[in-house]
């Protein structure tokens, strides 16, 4: 069994709550699909057009001097 809060892993099938958070502990596991976040339109033009990477460069050369 599995805890839907904290993902904590149960292997005694007597256990009924969850030992770190709290939460009871159910028999059917409801597996929730994976959302990604969303991006801003900022944060897709900034990765695209390739000025993350320039401004680590810039950064990294600042550091060395």
């Amino acid at each position: 069994m599995k805890c839907p809060d904290c993902n904590k892993e149960y292997s005694d099938p007597n256990q009924q709550i969850c030992e770190y958070c709290g939460t009871e502990l159910s028999r059917t596991e409801q597996i929730s699909p994976k959302v990604s976040p969303t991006k801003t339109k900022l944060e897709k033009f900034i990765k695209d057009s390739g000025l993350k990477e320039i401004y680590k460069k810039i950064k990294d050369s600042l550091k060395n001097v």
